[in-house]
């Protein structure tokens, strides 16, 4: 019984590791504070940047859909924007300028990390402990109780996410983010839309 309390402890410590793990966070944020006084834009270009097509378009997709519920109007990008690998620069300009919108935001993965955690096992011990108390059926009769560690990898991915105006060309607001399992793209998506329109809400930007 004992033993098996110690497996379904195990289990329970292994399973609250991975919820808690499939996290997006705003670790950092910037506002240009030579952009003075400050700019509420009205419509803004959602670029995702990155070689994978579907997953920039999901991003996109969201990202522009969140700043529609706010009351934003939105536009993405990848439908104004060719899919081969020309000069991304010009693209982008010609993107601009089809939407007519007077900022742009970006959304970046900058870098892709693998972690490890270890959760502890159990010690192997028997049951009871006094020596001087066993017999040959209750030392048969007992338990090993041992579970080993439990490694358990994952990765963390670190996001950029830029916001620039279009009429100078220069940077507004800047964030750095950080999700766990970047694999589970539209669930990501969806947090990191929440936690960049958070801000640019708060720092009066849209």
């Amino acid at each position: 019984m004992r033993s098996l309390f110690a497996r379904c402890m195990a289990l329970c410590v292994v399973t609250m590791f991975l919820s808690s793990c499939a996290t997006t966070s705003l670790v950092d944020s910037w506002r240009n504070p030579d952009i003075t006084p400050a700019k509420r834009y009205h419509k803004l270009l959602v670029a995702s940047i990155g070689r994978n097509v579907n997953e920039r378009k999901v991003y996109e997709d969201v990202i522009v859909a969140g700043l529609r519920q706010q009351g934003v109007d939105a536009v993405a990008s990848y439908p104004l924007m060719l899919t081969d690998n020309g000069d991304m620069a010009k693209m982008l300009d010609k993107a601009v300028k089809l939407s007519g919108a007077d900022a742009v935001l970006s959304v970046q993965t900058t870098m892709i990390e693998q972690k490890a955690n270890v959760v502890p096992g159990y010690p192997d011990f028997w049951y009871p402990p006094a020596y001087h108390s066993w017999n040959m059926g209750g030392y048969y009769g007992t338990r090993m109780l041992y579970e080993p560690p439990t490694i358990i990898v994952y990765s963390v991915a670190t996001l950029q996410a830029n916001l620039f105006d279009v009429a100078n060309r220069k940077l507004v607001w800047a964030a750095s983010l950080e999700t766990s399992e970047p694999g589970k793209v539209l669930a990501i998506s969806r947090e990191v839309a929440r936690l960049v329109i958070q801000s640019l809400v708060k720092q009066g930007l849209i």
